[in-house]
Formats: C-alpha cells, structure tokens, sequence
C-alpha cells in the first residue's frame, strides 16, 4: 500500500506572514510552484497560500468579484468578457499570451510601488486546520483533496511541517502503476 510519505516532497519552498504579495509572486515564479505553506518565525505552520490567492487579489483590484456560487451551471453561460483597452485589465500580466516576452519574474519588476507591495501574504493566505500525515494512504489523501477542492496538502506529524503533496503526486503516482 502507497502511503504519504512515498510520495511527497519534503523539500518544501515556504514562506512567512509578513512577505509582501510581490515577494510572494517572485518566490512563486522562480520556484515554478503554484502554492506554499506559510510558516512563522519559529518555523511553526500557519497557513498555505497559493497562486489563486494572487488571481482573487487581481481580480479584486480590478473590480471583478466572483464567488464559486455566483458561476453560472455551464460554461457556456458565461459572459463574454469585454476589456476596457485603456484600463489595462490585466495590470498583473496573469493571462499573457504564450509567446510574450514577458515571464512571471519580469512583469513583477515593471511594477514600482503598488499593492503587491502593501499587502501581505497573511492578508491573502489560507489558514492551515487540516493537513495529512506521513502514514495516511494515498487513497486517503485523495478523498482529503477531493473533498476540500484542493490541489495540495500540508504533511505534519506532531505540529511540525514534513513536507508537502499534490494532486500531480497522485496522478505521477497512478500514471507509474505504483497504487495496488
């Protein structure tokens, strides 16, 4: 049996409460990761936050404020979006075309003082009250991440932070026949 701990990743990229969003989106971008936990100064685990968090905070920079419940059923139900060229809808770069010149890393450095700088990554994240164990079976874990419509959870064991696992771990893991 495939537990946790076969395939997480302990070598865990964190970041504290204080670091501004700008930081949060650098650390995000160089390390090629779509979230982190957050951890305090005593290295004590505070909360996740992730690359949704920064989305939610664009959109409600911009004025665009949609919950889960306001979607429509279907897709196709779905406005078609209209862009005021002059207010620059994506002042954060989030949905440049694949073939921009631009990356993650140098858009954030167009920006001088902004709100990437003003908040912080405790305004944005998540806090942690639930996290899987390093014993807990990969069928486990999936059931924990379908049930919170989440992509990654937090590994601890006595209040302390082990590492980290995904939903890509469990696909790898599915994909290299290694669930019985």
């Amino acid at each position: 049996m495939l537990n946790v701990c076969d395939i997480m990743n302990s070598a865990v990229v964190t970041v504290g409460p204080d670091a501004t969003v700008r930081q949060l989106a650098r650390i995000l971008s160089v390390g090629e990761i779509s979230g982190a936990p957050v951890v305090d100064e005593e290295g004590a685990l505070v909360g996740v936050v992730s690359a949704t968090d920064l989305v939610r905070l664009a959109a409600d920079d911009a004025g665009v404020h949609v919950t889960a419940s306001a979607l429509p059923a279907g897709r196709a139900d779905l406005p078609d979006p209209t862009f005021d060229e002059e207010a620059d809808a994506d002042p954060y770069g989030f949905f440049l075309p694949e073939d921009s010149p631009f990356g993650g890393e140098e858009i954030l450095g167009l920006f001088t003082e902004s709100e990437l700088d003003e908040v912080t990554v405790e305004d944005i994240m998540t806090r942690v009250a639930f996290s899987v164990r390093p014993d807990d079976t990969v069928q486990e874990l999936a059931d924990f991440l379908v049930r919170g419509g989440i992509h990654r959870a937090v590994v601890t064991q006595d209040d302390r932070l082990l590492g980290i696992v995904t939903s890509g771990d469990v696909l790898k893991a599915v994909a290299d026949g290694r669930l019985t």
